[in-house]
């Protein structure tokens, strides 16, 4: 069953979620992870692939788009579902993913903007019901 974390940033930004998820994709590739990121748009997935490569000077994430996806560990996607290689999946949406039960990990990540802590809430709730390990990370 996924184990599920749920990540709720200090900022109420696009960028500060963004960030968020770059810091936790570097954890989840030094520990040899595969890791999914699931975006709400493709203007989202295409501002992450930047921010990926610039986010640390003395960090190279190799990753790719899901439509120019080789052998990379790390996908970024607003409307790809993976079917192999479901190590983590990062929740940038402010929906459930409907494939999120084929990871083995997932991290949601949330802001302080009302209509993501609301529907974050929602989504707990829902994970919680069906009895989900859940983790709750207020940074």
């Amino acid at each position: 069953m996924t184990e599920i974390n749920f990540y709720v940033g200090k900022s109420d930004t696009l960028q500060g979620r963004l960030l968020l998820a770059c810091r936790l994709t570097q954890k989840a590739y030094d520990k040899g992870w595969h890791v999914h990121i699931h975006t709400d748009s493709h203007a989202t997935s295409q501002r992450l692939d930047e921010l990926l490569w610039t986010w640390h000077p003395s960090s190279f994430l190799p990753h790719a788009l899901a439509e120019n996806a080789g052998e990379e560990r790390i996908i970024i996607a607003h409307n790809y579902e993976p079917t192999d290689h479901c190590d983590y999946l990062i929740n940038l949406s402010n929906t459930k993913p409907e494939f999120f039960s084929r990871f083995v990990r997932m991290g949601e990540i949330i802001d302080q903007s009302q209509d993501l802590l609301t529907d974050g809430r929602k989504r707990y709730a829902y994970y919680r019901e069906r009895g989900y390990t859940l983790k709750y990370h207020q940074l």
